[in-house]
C-alpha cells in the first residue's frame, strides 16, 4: 500500500514538473534565441525536437497546451521585433506605436508591424474608432 501510494505521488510530481507550460515555453524560447544567434541547423532542429517533446507531453488541445503556445507567441514576438500590445493606450498611442514600429523596421520585420497593427486594430471596440485607427495606422507605413 505504501508503494502505491509513493509511485503516484511520484508520478504526479513528475507530471506537473514534466508538463508544466511556462517551464516547457521558456526552456524552448531560449532554445529558440540560441538558434536565431548561433543560425546553426543542429540547434534548429534542437529546437525542433524540444517542441515535439513537448506538444506530446503537454498533450495537443489541453489548456496546458494553450498555456504554453500563448507564452510562445511572446516569445516568438520578442524575437521577431514585435513590441507588446498595450490596451492601456489611446487610439492616437496606438496609431504613433504602429507607425514607430514601420519607421524603425527593416523588410523582413515589417510583417511584425503589420501583426501589431492588426492586434492593436482587435482592441478598439467603436466601429467609428476602429475605422479611424485602419485610415491613421494605415497611411504611416
Amino acid at each position: 500500500m505504501k508503494k502505491r501510494i509513493l509511485v503516484c505521488i511520484l508520478f504526479l510530481c513528475t507530471t506537473v514538473l514534466i508538463a508544466n507550460p511556462k517551464t516547457k515555453a521558456t526552456e524552448l524560447c531560449d532554445c529558440l534565441k540560441k538558434a536565431k544567434a548561433s543560425n546553426q541547423e543542429a540547434d534548429k532542429k534542437d529546437c525542433l525536437t524540444k517542441r515535439e517533446k513537448h506538444v506530446t507531453a503537454l498533450k495537443k488541445g489541453s489548456k496546458s497546451y494553450e498555456s504554453y503556445i500563448n507564452s510562445l507567441q511572446k516569445c516568438e514576438q520578442e524575437l521577431a521585433g514585435i513590441p507588446e500590445t498595450n490596451t492601456q493606450l489611446t487610439t492616437q498611442e496606438k496609431v504613433s506605436a504602429v507607425c514607430d514600429c514601420f519607421q524603425k523596421s527593416d523588410k523582413q520585420n515589417r510583417m511584425g508591424c503589420f501583426k501589431l497593427q492588426s492586434d492593436y486594430g482587435k482592441t478598439i471596440s467603436d466601429p467609428e474608432e476602429k475605422k479611424q485607427f485602419n485610415l491613421s495606422s494605415g497611411s504611416c507605413n
